[in-house]
Formats: C-alpha cells, structure tokens, sequence
C-alpha cells in the first residue's frame, strides 16, 4: 500500500524529487500508524527523519490527558521497547533506530503513559505470539507459550525472582533457531521490556502482584 501511494506523487514530481525526502540514507515518506495513549490516533504520512517526539505531539497530538510518556515500541510488538528518555533524541528513519538497538519495523507506533503497567502489556504481548506459533518448530511451539506462561505468573503474583533468569534461559533457546521468525518476534520485545524495565518486574515481586490498577487509562 505504501509503495502504491506514492506512486502518484512519484509520476508527478519525479523519482529524484522523491529521493530527496527524508535522510540519506532513508528516503521518501512512510505511513506511520500511531495508538495507544495519545490524543490522536490514526494513520500519518510523513517524511522519513522526522523526530519521534515531534511526530507524537504535533501529529498525534501529545500524550492522554496530558500525562508524562512512560515507553514506545517504534516499529510493531515485534520490537524492541524505547524508553521516555531514548524517545527525546531518535528519529523516525531505519539507521537512528538501530542506534537505539531497535528497529523501525511496520511503522506501528504503540505510546505508554505513565501509569501503563509493563508487565501486563508484555503478557499481553507474549499471550499472542504464543497464539500466533504455527507449532512446526519446537522452540517456538514451546517457547512462546512457556514465556506467556513465566510473565503472567509476574501479573498474576506466582512468580519468583529466578523466573526473571528462566524468561533469558527461554529466550536464548528459542532467538534464531527457528525457521520464521516469529520466535525471534517474541524473544526481542522481551527481552528489552526486562533491560530496560527489570524494576518494574522486581516491584511486582515484592507486591506478590500487579502494583496498578487495571487497565486505568483513557
């Protein structure tokens, strides 16, 4: 769809006149779809290169009700996660991801506010690629339903400070042994939820469950 849509513009104006838009190395526009906690959902074309916060509050209208930003995934579930801080100084194009240590991806940009529990939303998000596996590999028939199995044991309050070494051990076995990579789409965001958020998954632990409410936000 996306190189249908500019077909048009690129009969217009030229293939040169195309190039020219975005970085060097990420040319032209992109359809970026954008949900979560903000303002404004809905699909945006833009050129590549610009800033992830400029796009979140000049096109998307800024973050609910005016709350704090908590996290982004950039690209897709199958990303890895940004932090608050990492989304202040990336932009929208494929080589300032990868210095983030993650990638561009579909475009599907997710906004969490403050408030958004992280380990509901990696249950969430391990629940559907173990929905997802065609059940043809054996790490993934097994790996993602035994991740999904592990995080909501951290929601539910059964979980025990050796499940945070068992989710790696999972996700070594299953990251590039397999023949699609939908394994692999699982163990990414996962992996980088619990870098990048360990002390939410630990405050889980000491509470012997979720510390927030359920699903609060608008």
């Amino acid at each position: 769809m996306e190189t249908l849509a500019a077909i048009p513009w690129i009969l217009r104006h030229g293939g040169e006149a195309y190039a020219k838009l975005g970085t060097p190395k990420s040319t032209g526009t992109r359809l970026f779809s954008i949900s979560g906690h903000v303002n404004k959902p809905g699909v945006y074309e833009v050129e590549l290169g610009m800033p992830l916060m400029t796009f979140i509050n000049d096109h998307a209208g800024g973050v609910t009700t005016g709350k704090k930003l908590k996290a982004v995934i950039p690209g897709g579930s199958s990303v890895p996660i940004l932090t608050a801080e990492e989304c202040r100084d990336v932009a929208l194009d494929f080589e300032s991801m990868a210095e983030k240590g993650t990638m561009l991806g579909s475009g599907a940009i997710i906004v969490m506010a403050e408030g958004t529990c992280i380990v509901r939303s990696l249950m969430v998000l391990t629940r559907f690629y173990s929905h997802e596996s065609c059940g043809q590999c054996t790490p993934c028939r097994e790996g993602t339903p035994w991740l999904y199995r592990l995080i909501k044991s951290f929601e539910d309050g059964t979980a025990s400070e050796k499940d945070l070494d068992l989710v790696e051990y999972v996700c070594t076995a299953m990251m590039g042994n397999t023949i699609c990579p939908l394994a692999d789409a699982a163990v990414m965001p996962t992996r980088s939820y619990i870098k990048k958020f360990r002390d939410e998954f630990v405050e889980h632990l000491k509470h012997g469950g979720c510390p927030y409410p359920a699903w609060p936000l608008a």
